[in-house]
């Protein structure tokens, strides 16, 4: 009978275990969508001189749905910037990547850059080579420079 206790107390463990390491998805995809939000304001922030002048159009009225494994269907938007006759487009990817907290990819005429989210809500360009990544942060420069790059 002891070892029967024993096995009990073992699955007993592994169940407390379970509970506390369960995720809150819906945490998760609020904070997901905080950090769309948060990205989109950095970037109508660092661009509105532009648009103030009539150089660049924003738009982030466009509603995308994504559906992720335990979180499941839900809408954001997508953040579109026009220029000249070009746009580039952020399409938010979802938050379940992995090495990853979140993707939103931005395309353009001449392509497309991944930008990844960290575990300290940071955004950083993802490059993907052969075997590797290269990574750097999201910076007012950076994301000039790579619009520039992209159209």
């Amino acid at each position: 009978m002891a070892n029967e206790q024993s096995f009990k107390d073992f699955l007993l463990d592994k169940k407390d275990k379970l509970e506390e390491n369960k995720i809150d998805w819906e945490k998760r995809k609020i904070d997901w969508l905080a950090a769309i939000d948060t990205l989109y304001f950095q970037v109508k922030n660092w661009l509105k001189p532009f648009e103030d002048e009539g150089l660049i159009k924003i738009e982030d009225d466009k509603v995308i749905t994504l559906y992720e494994d335990f979180i499941g269907s839900y809408d954001t938007k997508r953040l579109d910037i026009y220029f000249g006759s070009e746009s580039i487009k952020l399409v938010p990817k979802g938050t379940l990547i992995i090495g990853s907290y979140g993707r939103v990819d931005m395309k353009a005429p001449n392509g497309e850059i991944m930008l990844m989210r960290d575990e300290a809500n940071q955004w950083k360009f993802v490059r993907r080579f052969t075997r590797s990544l290269e990574s750097w942060d999201v910076t007012e420069k950076s994301f000039k420079a790579m619009m520039q790059k992209l159209s």
